[in-house]
């Protein structure tokens, strides 16, 4: 079955991105796979004693409850979801989902100036690249809006 891939962060400025996510996959009849990713490789640059593998199970923890929370928004929209919490560099796992799953669309919520750690810029080049390496349609919405949409390129014959 197709899937409408969207990574999420949760919270309440991600609503409306999770919404719109979740009625494109009704529309399209396809399942909605949710992705928190997790990334604590910064901390190797500390200079203090910290437990990696705690704090990783600690966002392991908080991404799942995230998870579980946009799951529960999606079935109350008529939309199947599952939920899939990854670690590592954002981009990458992005890629790996993409590659090993039936993604047919990738929607990219737009990062809101107040309370984003990534930038328009970045968002909107993973879009780009995720279309152009792997012809999967990307979205990238903000507010429930779609601000940016990039169709794979048409087979030639």
């Amino acid at each position: 079955m197709a899937t409408v891939l969207y990574p999420t962060r949760g919270g309440d400025t991600t609503y409306r991105n999770q919404d719109w996510a979740c009625d494109l996959a009704l529309e399209r009849g396809a399942d909605l796979l949710l992705l928190y990713v997790s990334n604590v490789h910064f901390l190797d640059y500390t200079a203090g004693h910290i437990r990696l593998d705690v704090l990783e199970k600690e966002l392991d923890d908080l991404g799942q409850f995230l998870l579980a929370m946009a799951e529960e928004r999606a079935q109350k929209r008529g939309t199947e979801a599952n939920r899939l919490v990854l670690h590592g560099e954002f981009r990458q796992a992005l890629k790996e989902v993409v590659q090993g799953y039936d993604i047919t669309a990738v929607v990219l919520g737009r990062p809101s100036h107040d309370t984003a750690v990534t930038t328009i810029e970045y968002i909107d080049s993973l879009a780009r690249s995720i279309t152009a390496e792997y012809g999967v349609e990307s979205f990238v919405v903000n507010e429930g809006e779609v601000v940016k949409h990039y169709s794979p390129a048409p087979e030639e014959d």
